[in-house]
C-alpha cells in the first residue's frame, strides 16, 4: 500500500511541477519597434532573468523584397528599416528596472562601438517597448518596459567550457584580440565573468556590458 509519505510526496512533486514548469515555458511578448509592431514568443536563456530568444514572426513584404532586390540594396534596406528585416530569432534584453542607470550604460556602449558590432560584439539592431500580456493582467502599471534587440550570434559560452580549454593558447589570443579592440575604443568591459563571453567561428563575442565604462587615461 502508498505509505502517507509517498502520498505527500506526489503532492508536492504535482505542485512543483505546475509551478516551475509553465516559468520555462516561452511566453509572448508585445514588442513595439519603431513603425513595427508584433507579437513573438520569448524564450528565457541564461541565467538572467531580463534575457530572452525572442522568435520574430516573418515579414511578408520584406522576404518579398529580400528575394529579388540585388544584395547591396538588400543590406541597405536591412540597415535603414532593421524593423521589418529582422531574422528569424533575436536576442531581447529588457531593462531590470533595479538597474536602469546599467540599462542606459549598455546602450551607450554598443552605439559607442558600433563599428565593431557584427564582429567582437553582437549587433544591435535598436531599442524597443516590449509589454508581457500575461503579466500585466496582474499590474496596475501597463506601461511597456525598454528592451534592446541583439543579433543572437550562437556559439559557445567560455563557462561552458572544459577548464583545460580555457588554457588553450588559440582561445587565449582570441581573447587578447577581443580586449585590444575593446581598448582601441577606450572601453573597459567591466564584468568579466565567462558567461558573458561566447566563441563565436574563432572569434571571441563580448556580451553584456552593463558595467562597461570608459578606459581610465
Amino acid at each position: 500500500m502508498e505509505g502517507e509519505d509517498d502520498k505527500v510526496y506526489k503532492v508536492y512533486t504535482l505542485i512543483f511541477r505546475r509551478l516551475v514548469i509553465p516559468i520555462a515555458d516561452p511566453r509572448l511578448r508585445n514588442v513595439q519597434f519603431r513603425s513595427r509592431c508584433f507579437t513573438a514568443l520569448a524564450e528565457q536563456i541564461y541565467t538572467n532573468w531580463n534575457v530572452f530568444r525572442l522568435n520574430v514572426p516573418p515579414n511578408p513584404t520584406a522576404c518579398w523584397l529580400s528575394s529579388w532586390t540585388p544584395r547591396l540594396v538588400c543590406c541597405w534596406l536591412q540597415r535603414l528599416l532593421s524593423e521589418w528585416f529582422l531574422p528569424t530569432t533575436v536576442i531581447l534584453k529588457e531593462r531590470n528596472p533595479q538597474k536602469a542607470d546599467s540599462y542606459e550604460n549598455e546602450v551607450d556602449t554598443y552605439r559607442h562601438l558600433q563599428s565593431l558590432q557584427g564582429r567582437c560584439i553582437p549587433r544591435l539592431f535598436g531599442e524597443v517597448a516590449v509589454s508581457d500580456p500575461h503579466a500585466q493582467k496582474y499590474q496596475i502599471s501597463k506601461r511597456p518596459t525598454p528592451a534592446i534587440l541583439l543579433k543572437n550570434v550562437g556559439g559557445v559560452s567560455l563557462y561552458s567550457l572544459l577548464t583545460k580549454r580555457l588554457g588553450n593558447p588559440r582561445l587565449l589570443m582570441e581573447l587578447e584580440d577581443m580586449y585590444n579592440l575593446l581598448t582601441e575604443k577606450g572601453v573597459v568591459h567591466g564584468d568579466p565573468r565567462l558567461h558573458n563571453f561566447l566563441r563565436v567561428d574563432q572569434w571571441i563575442v563580448a556580451l553584456d556590458f552593463e558595467f562597461s565604462y570608459p578606459l581610465p587615461v
